[in-house]
């Protein structure tokens, strides 16, 4: 993990009508697919850090993932910290991956995407926005398809919200005791302001481990480790 100035130079609308963001960020800062970096401002209104999610590499910048606080604007300076968390581990072996975005937006799992396309496989999205800088060879389908996913996928990745984890196994159309046909890791989306120093339990996740911390533990996790 290291420290480092950057700065925010360009902010876009995602067709989801959040907002992402372009960074500069030194090389060993940026993020694994999965992984996130803090990010300060300078004003005093803002004492608590923003989780940053990768969403791809445009020349030596980082693209980064909506959404962004409503406040930040252009040019604006950002302390980071990072790389931070666990992120998702593609196998090498997999030639046909499934992904699937139930929060807004997709645009977390795009770095898996470029991933998976680089060691030749075939990528499907299921969403329900398309994001921004999607690659051509990326099939996309909507989410109420995905419940066919594990039966031909090598590996499934999903997005999810803290607050919508329960969703999980009704989206699949999976009973309480069903098992996914394929390798599953899920990202969990949640506040992670102290970025695994704190230990603060605000971004808990229930496993069959007891509780663990996105910010530390996580942010993906494997699916059979879920309490869901």
């Amino acid at each position: 993990m290291a420290t480092a100035s950057g700065i925010l130079i360009e902010l876009r609308l995602e067709p989801s009508g959040l907002v992402s963001g372009k960074i500069t960020c030194p090389p060993g800062l940026r993020p694994a697919p999965g992984q996130y970096l803090l990010a300060a401002g300078p004003s005093l209104a803002e004492p608590l850090p923003t989780a940053l999610f990768p969403s791809g590499l445009e020349g030596e910048d980082l693209l980064v993932a909506p959404p962004l606080p409503q406040h930040w604007t252009s040019g604006l300076s950002l302390a980071l910290r990072g790389p931070l968390g666990r992120g998702f581990s593609l196998p090498s072996s997999a030639r046909r991956v499934a992904l699937a975005a139930l929060d807004a937006s997709p645009a977390r799992l795009l770095p898996l995407a470029f991933q998976a396309l680089a060691q030749r496989a075939s990528v499907t999205l299921y969403t329900c926005a398309t994001p921004l800088g999607l690659p051509a060879e990326v099939e996309v389908l909507p989410l109420d398809l995905l419940p066919e996913a594990p039966a031909w996928a090598d590996f499934l990745a999903m997005d999810v919200s803290i607050h919508d984890l329960p969703t999980l196994r009704p989206a699949l159309k999976l009973g309480l005791y069903d098992r996914l046909a394929c390798p599953a890791q899920v990202l969990i989306a949640a506040p992670m302001p102290c970025g695994g120093l704190a230990e603060c339990g605000v971004c808990a996740v229930p496993t069959r481990d007891g509780w663990r911390l996105a910010c530390s533990d996580g942010p993906v996790f494997d699916w059979n480790r879920l309490e869901v």
